[in-house]
């Protein structure tokens, strides 16, 4: 049985350390994105659909945190899946303002120092993790534009479509023959064992993948939608522009360009000025979410920064 997850009793060295780092995080937001700017484009919404956006952002990432939780629970302590939601809550941060993907590292690097989780495990889970995303997200796009564009799709779109929902699968059934064929390659077995033994646990991680990113994708193109004044399909396509906009090796620091022009291409519209307002909102929204959650995982990081030892005692 897996011990019991560390508890987190800060010393007096750790909370001077939270508080630097608290300090830091301050400048950080006003470097980014300025604290009057970020509060400005939370307002410029309904009251209601603000509350939706933040329910459905932690309701996303609950389901994403439970999904690694689940995934890797025979490496990690038993009840632990509130630190666990604390370091997706840093990686994501993490992903979203620094360049080039460089934050999908901190992902193993943080199970590592957290669990003890061997790094080819650690990125194993990650590759899974974003196998499952990619599906997921591809997927979506391909029905938005299917409605969008329903006159101009032939049989190459449905044997698009076919492929990406087949992904996880393919993964699932090379698993075994890989692992036998890696038997003498005990990194490659523990990245291995990422991915999921059984149909249950495969169609669990699936469900939590969709149930997760239709939450997340929604709300985005809810946004859109209102401000914008855009249809709905139209409006899902520029969430999935300007996510997907974050997975390129070219992503700007914390999307800065990117993610607005990643929302335009979705939502075809060019340059026109509720588009690009619209895509300059949801990029603050976005922004916004992802640092409340790095800030509520803020006492993680003293923990990960003495080691898995520190976080015992």
């Amino acid at each position: 049985m897996n011990p019991a997850a560390p508890r987190l009793r800060p010393s007096r060295r750790q909370l001077v350390l939270l508080l630097l780092i608290a300090a830091l995080y301050v400048a950080a937001v006003e470097w980014l994105c300025g604290w009057r700017r970020l509060s400005e484009a939370w307002s410029t919404l309904p009251w209601r659909l603000v509350l939706a956006f933040v329910a459905a952002m932690l309701a996303s990432y609950a389901l994403r945190a439970w999904r690694l939780y689940l995934g890797a629970r025979d490496v990690l302590p038993a009840g632990s899946y509130g630190t666990t939601l604390r370091l997706l809550w840093l990686h994501n941060a993490a992903n979203l303002l620094l360049p080039a993907r460089l934050g999908e590292f901190t992902l193993p690097w943080m199970l590592g120092r957290r669990f003890k989780v061997a790094w080819a495990h650690g990125g194993g889970l990650l590759v899974w993790l974003r196998v499952l995303d990619l599906h997921c997200v591809a997927a979506l796009a391909l029905a938005a534009l299917a409605l969008r564009l329903r006159h101009l799709l032939g049989p190459a779109w449905l044997a698009m479509a076919v492929a990406v929902a087949a992904l996880p699968l393919a993964f699932y059934l090379l698993r075994a023959p890989l692992a036998a064929r890696l038997a003498a390659r005990p990194r490659w077995r523990d990245a291995l064992r990422a991915v999921p033994q059984g149909v249950p646990a495969l169609l669990r991680d699936l469900a939590l993948t969709w149930l997760a990113w239709l939450l997340k994708l929604a709300v985005f193109a809810a946004v859109l939608h209102a401000l914008a004044g855009v249809p709905a399909a139209v409006a899902l396509l520029g969430a999935i522009g300007g996510d997907a906009s974050t997975l390129l090796p070219l992503h700007a620091p914390a999307g800065a360009g990117t993610f607005e022009a990643g929302v335009l291409v979705g939502l075809g519209d060019g340059l026109s000025g509720d588009a690009l307002r619209a895509a300059i909102t949801l990029h603050l929204l976005l922004l916004g979410s992802a640092l409340g959650g790095a800030l509520l995982a803020l006492p993680e990081l003293p923990v990960l920064m003495q080691g898995h030892d520190a976080a015992a005692h």
